[in-house]
C-alpha cells in the first residue's frame, strides 16, 4: 500500500514555484494599419480643391466618427490583446479626450477641431505604440500613456475658427486674441472732419451714395469709374491708411466720404462710420448683442445700405436698425426674433438690406408670412411681407428681367420673382439640382437670363426667362460644375464669368458654361470687377490683394500681402481707391500707387 502510494504521489502545486502564465500573443495589427491608411486618404481628400464643400464637410466629420468606431471595435474584439489590455486602452481612449477637454481652451471651435484631428491622431498613436512595444508585457500601459500625451497636446492650442474648406485655424493657446485687445468704440459720438463736414443731412439726401449697398450700386460687384489702366508690376499700389477693426464679415458701404460697416467688440455689436480719407472714426452705435458660431466666429455678417441720409443695417442676431448717416442717431429699430418669432440662421443673419425706391427689403426669417419683408425707409413701418422657406444667407436682387421690373429672391423652394412695391409674387421656379439655404446671390447675364448657384459648392446654371400673357417660363441653357462657389459671388465681363471654383479662381464662358481657364489659388476669397481697366481685384482668403487681367487666360498683374488673416469680406472700389477689411484690419489702398523703381543697369 505504501509502495503504491509512493509510486503514485498526489499531484500538488509547489508554492515555491511561480504560476505559469499564458504566452504573450502579438497583437493583430494589420486591420489597424488599414484603418489608419483609410483615415489618411480621407484627410487628404478633405484638402483636395476638387472636392465640393458639402462632401468635404461630411468627409471631415464622418470619417473620424465611422473609422474611429470601427477602430474601437477592432481594439475590443479583434486585436488579440489580453482583456486587461483591451479594457485599459478603451478607458484611455475615453478618459484622454475628457481630460484634454477640461484642460483645453473652452470653446466649441476647439472641441470640433479635437474631434476632427484627435480621433485620427489617437488611432495612429495606438497602432504605432502597439507595434513598437508588441513584445513587451507593458505594451498597453505605454500605449495608453502615449494616447494621453497626444490628446493633451490640444491643451496647447486654441481654434480661431475655420477657413473656407472647413479646416480649423489652430494657433498657440497664448497667442493674443485680437478682439480682446480692442477698446470699446465711443458710443454714438459724431466727429466731423474737414473732408466730411460738408456732407450734411440735406446733401446726403440729395446726392446718391457712391457704393450704397452690398456689392455696389448695381449689386453685381462692378466698380464703374475706376482707373483706366492698372498694372501692379509697373505701378505698385500704395496703402493710404490702415486701422484695427472688430470681427465681422460685413464689408463697406461708401457715402459722402464715409465708410459704413459693422463690427463686434465684446458683448457690443457696432454699426460704425469711418472717414474714407483718413480711417478716423466719425461715429459709432452700439447694441448689446453678440452672435458667434463654430466655423465663422463672432460678429455681424451683413453689409449696411445707405440712402437718403439713412443707414440700414442688420446684426447677426436679427436686430435691424436705421440710423442717421451724419451722426449715427437711431431713427428706428426692429428685432426680428422678438417681433416676428424669427429663428436665428445657423450662420447668423447674413443677407444685407437693399433699398428699392422708398422700401428697405431684407430676409427677416420670421414665422408665418414674416420671412421676407419690406419696410418704409422713413418710418420703419412694415409695408409687406412674405413666407420664406428655410434659412437664407443672400441679399434680394432688384433687376429688370424679360422687360419686367422684379425682385429676385431664393430659398429652399427655389427662385421667386416679386413685385418690389407690393410684394406680389410674379413667378416661382425651382431649377433642377437646386439645394436649400442659398448662399450666393443671383446674377443677371442678359436682359432675359439669370445666373444662379445651385448650392454650396454644387455648380452654376444659366436660366433663360420668357413671359407670355403674364405667365413666366424658364429654361436651363446650361448647368456647369466648372464654377462651384460656396459663399463667393461671381463677376461678369464681356461674355465671361469670373469666380471661385471652390478654392481656385476660374473663368467660364457665359454662353456655354465651358471652362476658359482655371488656376488662381486664392482660397475662398471675394472679387470686384474694374471694367474700365479690364481688371479684377481679388481679396484672397489669406488677406492678399491680387490684381488680375480679364481675358482668355489667367494673367496676374500683381499680388501684395495686405490683411494677413482670414478674409471673406467683399472689397469695394470707389474711384482709384479700394477699401478692404476682414475681422482684424481695414485698409485703404490707392490702386494706381507709385511707379516701380527700375534697377540701374
Amino acid at each position: 500500500m505504501s509502495d503504491a502510494i509512493a509510486s503514485n504521489p498526489p499531484s500538488m502545486t509547489d508554492p515555491a514555484q511561480p504560476m505559469p502564465t499564458a504566452p504573450l500573443r502579438p497583437a493583430r495589427l494589420w486591420p489597424a494599419w488599414l484603418l489608419c491608411l483609410m483615415m489618411l486618404v480621407a484627410m487628404v481628400l478633405t484638402v483636395t480643391p476638387s472636392i465640393a464643400n458639402r462632401p468635404r464637410f461630411f468627409l471631415m466629420m464622418g470619417a473620424p466618427f465611422l473609422l474611429g468606431l470601427v477602430f474601437s471595435l477592432w481594439v475590443l474584439l479583434f486585436s488579440r490583446l489580453r482583456w486587461k489590455e483591451r479594457l485599459l486602452l478603451a478607458v484611455a481612449g475615453l478618459a484622454s479626450p475628457a481630460i484634454a477637454g477640461m484642460l483645453a481652451v473652452h470653446e466649441d471651435a476647439l472641441r470640433t477641431a479635437m474631434f476632427i484631428y484627435g480621433i485620427p491622431m489617437a488611432m495612429f498613436l495606438t497602432t504605432t505604440g502597439l507595434a513598437a512595444w508588441n513584445s513587451s508585457t507593458l505594451r498597453a500601459r505605454k500605449t495608453a500613456v502615449l494616447i494621453l500625451l497626444g490628446w493633451l497636446s490640444f491643451a496647447l492650442v486654441r481654434n480661431n475658427g475655420f477657413i473656407g474648406d472647413y479646416r480649423p485655424e489652430l494657433v498657440w493657446r497664448w497667442s493674443p486674441v485680437h478682439e480682446q485687445t480692442l477698446p470699446p468704440l465711443p458710443a454714438s459720438t459724431a466727429v466731423e472732419t474737414a473732408e466730411t463736414s460738408a456732407a450734411t443731412t440735406s446733401t446726403a439726401e440729395q446726392t446718391p451714395a457712391e457704393w450704397p449697398q452690398y456689392r455696389g450700386p448695381a449689386g453685381d460687384g462692378t466698380a464703374f469709374g475706376g482707373p483706366d489702366s492698372l498694372d501692379w508690376t509697373a505701378q505698385k499700389p500704395e496703402i493710404i491708411w490702415q486701422i484695427d477693426v472688430g470681427p465681422a464679415w460685413s464689408s463697406f458701404a461708401f457715402s459722402h466720404g464715409r465708410l459704413l460697416t459693422q463690427e463686434q467688440r465684446g458683448d457690443a455689436e457696432y454699426i460704425s462710420c469711418y472717414s474714407a480719407d483718413s480711417g478716423q472714426l466719425l461715429w459709432s452705435h452700439a447694441d448689446t448683442a453678440r452672435f458667434v458660431e463654430v466655423v465663422s466666429g463672432a460678429g455681424p455678417r451683413s453689409t449696411p445700405a445707405v440712402q437718403g441720409g439713412r443707414v440700414f443695417a442688420v446684426g447677426g442676431r436679427g436686430l435691424f436698425s436705421c440710423l442717421s448717416e451724419t451722426d449715427g442717431k437711431v431713427l428706428w429699430q426692429h428685432d426680428f426674433v422678438a417681433e416676428y418669432d424669427a429663428s436665428i440662421p445657423m450662420w447668423g443673419f447674413s443677407g444685407s438690406p437693399i433699398v428699392v425706391d422708398n422700401l428697405v427689403i431684407l430676409f427677416t426669417g420670421g414665422a408665418g408670412d414674416k420671412g421676407l419683408a419690406a419696410f418704409d425707409s422713413t418710418s420703419g413701418a412694415l409695408v409687406w411681407s412674405l413666407v420664406s422657406a428655410g434659412m437664407n444667407y443672400t441679399t434680394p436682387r432688384p433687376l429688370t428681367l424679360a422687360g419686367q421690373r422684379c425682385l429676385l429672391f431664393g430659398d429652399s423652394t427655389g427662385l421667386r420673382g416679386i413685385e418690389p412695391g407690393t410684394g406680389k409674387v410674379l413667378f416661382q421656379h425651382k431649377p433642377a439640382g437646386w439645394e436649400t439655404a442659398p448662399m450666393v446671390d443671383i446674377q443677371q447675364l442678359s436682359p432675359d437670363s439669370l445666373l444662379v448657384a445651385l448650392g454650396d459648392g454644387v455648380g452654376m446654371q444659366r436660366l433663360d426667362a420668357t413671359v407670355t400673357d403674364g405667365n413666366w417660363t424658364f429654361k436651363a441653357r446650361w448647368s456647369s460644375k466648372r464654377l462651384r462657389p460656396s459663399f463667393n459671388d461671381s463677376v461678369i465681363h464681356e461674355g465671361a464669368i469670373y469666380g471661385f471654383n471652390q478654392a481656385v479662381f476660374s473663368c467660364i464662358d457665359a454662353e456655354t458654361g465651358e471652362r476658359r481657364w482655371q488656376g488662381g489659388r486664392y482660397g475662398f476669397g471675394q472679387a470686384v470687377l474694374l471694367p474700365e481697366s479690364d481688371c479684377i481685384l481679388v481679396a484672397a482668403e489669406n488677406g492678399d490683394a491680387v490684381l488680375l487681367k480679364t481675358g482668355s487666360s489667367l494673367q496676374e498683374l500683381g499680388r501684395i500681402p495686405l490683411l494677413n488673416d482670414k478674409t471673406w469680406n467683399h472689397p469695394i472700389v470707389v474711384g482709384n481707391k479700394a477699401y478692404l477689411r476682414n475681422g482684424r484690419t481695414a485698409v485703404c489702398l490707392d490702386l494706381t500707387g507709385k511707379p516701380q523703381q527700375t534697377a540701374a543697369r
